[in-house]
C-alpha cells in the first residue's frame, strides 16, 4: 500500500484582511503527486487595517492516521450573517477521504465570516464527509480577538454532548456518509442549543438495560434504527436495518458504563436515553 503525505493549500479569498494568516486545508495525496498551491490576493483600500474589527477561530478535523482539515470562523467588520463573496470561502471538496466545513444558507464554508460586534449567543452549524470508519477529533488550532478568551462549546446532536473545546479536543466515531445536522457550534453550554427536544417519547416506547443486556421496546411504530455511544461520543454499536417492534442488544464493552442508546422509528422519530450498562 502507497505511503500517504499530507499536502497543504492556501486558500486567501478577495477579502484577505479577514484572514491575515492562511488557512492551510491538508490532504492526503500520493507522493508522486504532491504539490503546493498558493495565491494571495490585496487588502482592501476602503477600510484602513486599524480600523478592522476581527474575532477569529480555527477548527481542525483530524485523526490518529493524518487527517487534516482546517476551517475559519471570523468576526469580522463589513461582514453579515449571510453569504459574503468578499468574506466567504466554499469548500473545494478536494480530499478523497474526508471534508470539514461551517454552514451557512446551504452553503458548506471552509472560511465564513460573521458580523460584528460578536455575539455571544450566535450559533453555527458544522458539517463534514468521511470516507473512514472510526474516531476523529474536532479542536481548536488558535484563536485571536475576543475568541482568544471566550469559551466555545461544541454541541455533539447524536450524542447529546456539550464540550468545552478550550479544555481540548473532542473525539468522536463516525460511519462513512455526509453529515451536515451533527455538530454546533456555539458560546452558551445550554444543551438546548441546536439539540432535537427529547422530551416528547412516545408512551409505548421504552429502553431496559439488565443483566448486560439492552432491551428496547416500541409498539406504536417500528424499530428503525439503534446506535449506542459512550458518553465521550464514542460509537459502540450500529444497527440501520431492523424493521422489528423489539430488539435486544447485550456484548457491549466495556461495561459499567453510562450509554446513550440513540434510536430512530420507522416515523422518523429519533430518540435518545441514557441507560447504566
Amino acid at each position: 500500500m502507497k505511503k500517504l503525505f499530507l499536502s497543504s493549500v492556501l486558500l486567501f479569498p478577495i477579502h484577505s484582511v479577514l484572514l491575515s494568516n492562511p488557512v492551510s486545508v491538508h490532504y492526503a495525496v500520493n507522493q508522486e503527486s504532491s504539490f503546493p498551491i498558493t495565491s494571495t490576493a490585496c487588502f482592501s483600500k476602503s477600510i484602513s487595517a486599524s480600523e478592522i474589527e476581527k474575532h477569529r477561530v480555527w477548527i481542525n478535523l483530524t485523526n490518529t492516521e493524518g487527517l487534516f482539515k482546517q476551517i475559519l470562523i471570523g468576526y469580522i467588520t463589513g461582514a453579515t450573517n449571510g453569504w459574503d463573496q468578499n468574506y466567504d470561502a466554499v469548500t473545494a471538496n478536494a480530499n478523497p477521504f474526508a471534508d470539514f466545513y461551517s454552514i451557512n444558507e446551504g452553503k458548506k464554508l471552509v472560511i465564513q465570516g460573521r458580523a460584528v460586534p460578536f455575539d455571544p449567543a450566535d450559533i453555527i452549524p458544522l458539517g463534514y464527509r468521511s470516507s473512514i470508519i472510526g474516531d476523529m477529533t474536532i479542536s481548536i488550532d488558535h484563536a485571536d480577538g475576543d475568541l482568544l478568551d471566550k469559551t466555545i462549546y461544541l454541541h455533539d446532536k447524536e450524542t447529546g454532548t456539550v464540550h468545552d473545546l478550550k479544555n481540548g479536543g473532542y473525539t468522536f466515531s463516525t460511519l462513512s456518509g455526509v453529515f451536515t445536522n451533527r455538530f454546533v457550534i456555539s458560546y452558551s453550554a445550554d444543551k438546548s442549543l441546536g439539540v432535537d427536544d427529547l422530551t416528547h417519547i412516545p408512551k409505548n416506547f421504552f429502553v431496559v438495560s439488565k443483566d448486560k443486556t439492552i432491551s428496547l421496546i416500541s409498539s406504536e411504530s417500528a424499530l428503525s434504527e439503534v446506535s449506542i455511544f459512550d458518553i465521550t461520543g464514542r460509537l459502540l454499536y450500529s444497527n440501520h436495518k431492523i424493521g422489528t417492534s423489539e430488539l435486544e442488544i447485550s456484548n457491549i464493552h466495556p461495561q459499567d458504563q453510562i450509554l446513550l442508546v440513540k434510536t430512530t422509528l420507522d416515523n422518523g422519530q429519533t430518540i435518545t436515553k441514557k441507560v447504566l450498562y
